[in-house]
């Protein structure tokens, strides 16, 4: 038995350990980012190598020294953000929001489906949460977030995420 398969074009993860590996794990992320279609594979390998790059990066400890690079490898100048938490449009304050990324929250989720619509891409990631409800026992916290991809870029986005009252990631000093 494999530690995870692809069921429905969603990733299925049997074996724990992956939840760790997953953003080292060139099979997993070769089966995630599968199309019949060229065109959608691309598009699906560039969402999820940014969503590898970003995690690498915090992993690392290493947000100050890289984010330019793979913000500018990603996305594009004129950046449009839909993230109510986020500092605002184009890439330059995307770098600044990452650059307060807290670095001490463990492994990013993993990506577990990727659905390409035309310039849209949808990433899903699945991450277990402990049950408020039953302790002992967690649940699955799927994750939603949306691109638009034009010309190999990252050009808008959108998540999921209500506007906190404090976000996680402080808005720089003036």
């Amino acid at each position: 038995m494999t530690d995870f398969t692809i069921i429905d074009g969603i990733a299925q993860i049997h074996d724990p350990k992956l939840y760790e590996t997953w953003l080292d794990r060139e099979d997993y992320l070769a089966a995630v980012s599968a199309s019949p279609y060229p065109e959608v594979a691309a598009i699906k390998r560039l969402l999820i190598d940014f969503q590898v790059a970003l995690a690498k990066m915090v992993r690392a400890k290493a947000v100050e020294e890289n984010v330019v690079s793979v913000m500018t490898q990603f996305v594009s100048d004129d950046y449009i953000q839909h993230d109510p938490n986020a500092l605002g449009n184009g890439r330059d304050n995307l770098i600044e929001y990452f650059r307060k990324a807290p670095l001490d929250r463990g492994t990013a989720p993993p990506v577990v489906n990727v659905t390409v619509e035309g310039e849209l891409g949808y990433v899903m990631f699945r991450h277990p949460m402990p049950d408020p409800l039953v302790p002992g026992q967690t649940y699955d916290w799927y994750i939603l977030t949306v691109f638009r991809v034009r010309g190999g870029k990252l050009v808008e986005h959108w998540s999921a995420f209500q506007k906190m009252m404090a976000p996680i990631l402080p808005k720089p000093s003036a």
